[in-house]
């Protein structure tokens, strides 16, 4: 048996021969131009960037390094090129109300000369009319009418002043306005000569006094509503001409912008404001100077603002939010101090990505997404609706701000793809009924591929496309075929390349410095094995702190002899970003009692929901092998010695199985075997995995203790084409030093670990005389009697 299931050398690990493609060097390989094994994620993207209906938005899931961003990248710029540039994007004044600025669509590529156009024309129309204003022929005008006006004045106050005279009162002015003096001999007179006068007289001066004041008034008062019509005639001429000056300004922007009704309606909206408000549009207006931005708002509210300008886009816009905050997604209003006061204006208003990639594609990063307060709410509410809104983020929090600004809201019409693991994928589909119905493609990235001859030519491609872009040195078949090794060891599996290219582009460029350090002019296989060396050196001091535990005796584990009830299982130690195997010792107690099979780290609270199951399933083998013929009635306690952390996993369960059955039969397991893997209720030997590191880690403890020739380690018969050991091992196993079992039974293993069988079941459901199973049905009948017996003498005692 031990030679029947020992596994033959070639398949300990895949070795790549690479002579039937021609080359020598990654020098002589045309660079790889299309992706490697992602055929399900590459239809699904395909498929959502194709779609062209509301909520197709793709969400791509994939481990880090299986190179999700950049081929999704590439697909989506691929297909950006050959579609249309959308329409650039600017915000405007809004002359109707100036708290709720107003957006304006124009063609590709003009946002930019429109603004310039305006600001040409503004500065342009700004000198015009002041000249025009400061023209003799005008100012002649202004005086012309100003002085017929003041005529009329002076006409009603000569006949004010006639009247006055006629009744002896003269008009005075002052500073204090107009006053009425009474007159006397060509004298006015005085307060006290006044009261010595005759009372009609007095009373005749008095009546006559308040008659010229009421007439003063009345004078005053159609001089009032002359400086009225005065300035609404001066306005108006002002009006007239400015409004021949604007029209013949705005008139070559109009018929430029006649398709475009939005532009057109601002135009029109532009001329007739500046029109009105002339003299604020020159300046000339000294109102709300108390205000922050005075001096210059009425110059820039004829100002363009421009938000999304593609003029140097080919094809649709891709945009790539590394940094997903609401104000890199969505825009901001920013803000400006002023002699204290803040202030802001609908120049201040910012895009966001999500403006910038309107008509074409956003990508961003799930988990940098869903780290951002109201960023992933937002970006929801953005998608259903298809309208952007652009606020502060204050008033989001429910902070006063002191931004009045409602920008209008801007349709939008773009693919968002989120990528990221998949474990948010799930979490936001399970939980989050919106986004099922917003992002409804998904396409999820593989990490391996099969191996065949077309992918190993595509990997070889691939590592010359690395080669190249990054300048690296070549690499020879031996070199090539070293990193196909170190790929199928990332995968675990003989017939699959690992595709994450993150972890074997790293191996490329080191293997590449260590050729270089070497002096090499190409990359080989020792150089690949000395980046692979170095990186786990860097990686495994926690692997040396524990294998000197061994080494020093502080955990104990028997490596030659044979015992009962002791066996060594193989556990996997992950620390991250490296891990590692190492033996363990499983005892196992076997007695009287009705408890059944006790996991000690289970009552201990150590073991995991995997590991407890395993334990569940030992005893039903038990009841399907031997509780046929009779009751089942026994305890057993089963422990990981030294073992001070929590155990998950049910790798180890049928190394507890080997050491319940050696309990209960009284047979010894050999100390120099361990074993790894799974066990149904059946008796077979399910797959594990890490069973690299495993076995390279009981291998590296009986090295450090001395190799007697007899050790080795049984896996699972179904776990030999995850096999990729390590030279070293693979070089003892040659030797003969050290032996790799595989099984497919718990009976092979037996016969493995103690040389004995474990029999044949018979009719009458015993087994085979004085093989493994026969002791221990005997043994389990003569515990179920001897409990029997010990009730009933209880019993009788109590009687």
């Amino acid at each position: 048996m031990n030679e029947r299931c020992k596994i033959p050398i070639k398949l300990l690990r895949k070795s790549f021969d690479l002579s039937k493609f021609d080359f020598k060097t990654t020098k002589d390989i045309e660079p790889l131009n299309t992706i490697i094994g992602q055929e399900r994620a590459v239809e699904a993207i395909q498929f959502a960037l194709d779609v062209d209906h509301n909520g197709y938005n793709l969400f791509v899931t994939g481990s880090h390094g299986s190179g999700r961003t950049t081929i999704t990248s590439d697909l989506v710029k691929a297909k950006a090129k050959g579609m249309t540039v959308p329409p650039d994007r600017v915000f405007v004044y809004n002359f109707l109300n100036p708290d709720e600025p107003i957006t304006l669509e124009l063609p590709a590529g003009e946002a930019k000369q429109f603004k310039q156009n305006m600001q040409r024309m503004i500065t342009s129309l700004k000198s015009e009319l002041h000249k025009t204003f400061e023209a003799k022929e005008y100012l002649d005008k202004r005086t012309e009418i100003s002085n017929t006006f003041q005529d009329k004045k002076q006409k009603l106050y000569s006949q004010l002043e006639d009247e006055a005279r006629s009744k002896n009162i003269r008009i005075k002015s002052t500073n204090m306005g107009f006053v009425t003096i009474p007159i006397k001999d060509a004298k006015p007179i005085e307060l006290n000569k006044l009261q010595e006068l005759p009372k009609k007289e007095k009373e005749k001066i008095n009546h006559d006094t308040t008659k010229i004041q009421n007439r003063l008034q009345d004078v005053l008062r159609e001089f009032t509503l002359l400086d009225r019509s005065l300035q609404i005639e001066l306005d108006l001429i002002k009006e007239k001409i400015a409004t021949f000056i604007i029209d013949n300004h705005f008139i070559h922007l109009i018929k430029q912008y006649k398709q475009v009704t939005d532009v057109l309606s601002y135009l029109n909206e532009a001329a007739v404001d500046i029109a009105h408000n002339v003299d604020n549009f020159l300046g000339f207006s000294d109102e709300e100077e108390s205000l922050p931005a005075a001096k210059h708002e009425q110059f820039d509210k004829y100002r363009v603002n421009i938000l999304v300008d593609n003029s140097r886009q080919k094809g649709v816009p891709v945009i790539y939010e590394s940094n997903p905050t609401y104000r890199n997604l969505f825009g901001q209003i920013e803000k400006k101090v002023y002699q204290g006061f803040i202030y802001s204006d609908y120049t201040m208003i910012k895009a966001g990505a999500l403006l910038k990639a309107n008509g074409g594609y956003l990508i961003i990063d799930s988990q940098q997404l869903l780290k951002n307060p109201f960023a992933y709410e937002s970006l929801k509410r953005t998608l259903r609706s298809q309208q952007l809104k652009i606020e502060d983020i204050n008033e989001i929090f429910g902070f006063q701000s002191s931004v009045s600004l409602k920008p209008a809201s801007i349709p939008i019409n773009l693919k968002v793809i989120l990528i990221g693991h998949v474990s948010h994928y799930r979490l936001l589909y399970n939980y989050d009924e919106e986004f099922r119905k917003i992002f409804k493609v998904r396409a999820d990235f593989d990490f391996e591929v099969k191996e065949t001859p077309k992918t190993i030519k595509q990997y070889i491609q691939f590592i010359a496309r690395v080669v190249n872009e990054e300048g690296l040195s070549h690499f020879d078949q031996n070199g090539v075929a070293a990193i196909f090794e170190y790929s199928m060891r990332c995968t675990e599996n003989q017939k699959k390349i690992s595709i994450q290219f993150g972890e074997v582009v790293r191996i490329i460029r080191e293997s590449s410095f260590w050729a270089k350090k070497k002096h090499h002019k190409t990359v080989g296989k020792d150089d690949v094995l000395a980046a692979v060396n170095a990186k786990i050196y860097r990686h495994n001091l926690v692997e040396d702190k524990v294998h000197e535990s061994y080494t020093e005796n502080s955990i104990f584990i028997d490596l030659k002899g044979n015992t009962v009830g002791q066996i060594n299982g193989l556990a996997v130690y992950d620390v991250g970003d490296y891990s590692f195997g190492r033996p363990s010792r499983i005892t196992v107690n076997t007695y009287i009692g009705s408890k059944g099979i006790v996991n000690i780290e289970r009552e201990a609270k150590m073991s995991g929901k995997i590991h407890d199951k395993g334990i569940l399933v030992l005893s039903g083998f038990f009841s399907e092998k031997f509780g046929k013929i009779m009751p089942l009635s026994f305890s057993a306690s089963i422990t990981f010695e030294q073992n001070y952390g929590t155990i998950d996993g049910d790798s180890a369960s049928s190394t507890e199985l080997y050491a319940l059955l050696s309990s209960l039969s009284n047979i010894p397991i050999d100390q120099g075997i361990a074993v790894t893997g799974s066990v149904n209720q059946k008796g077979e030997i399910q797959p594990i995995g890490g069973v690299n590191e495993k076995i390279e880690g009981f291998y590296k403890v009986c090295y450090s203790k001395g190799l007697s020739g007899k050790q080795g380690v049984i896996i699972p018969k179904s776990n030999i084409k995850h096999l990729m050991l390590n030279d070293e091992v693979i070089e003892a196993v040659k030797k003969d030093l050290f032996h790799i079992w595989a099984v497919s039974k718990i009976e092979e293993g037996m016969e493995i670990l103690t040389s004995r069988k474990c029999g044949r079941i018979h009719k009458d459901g015993s087994f085979t005389k004085d093989s493994i199973f026969n002791l221990v049905q005997k043994e389990l009948r003569n515990f179920s009697v001897s409990s029997h017996e010990y009730r009933k003498s209880i019993n009788n005692g109590d009687e």
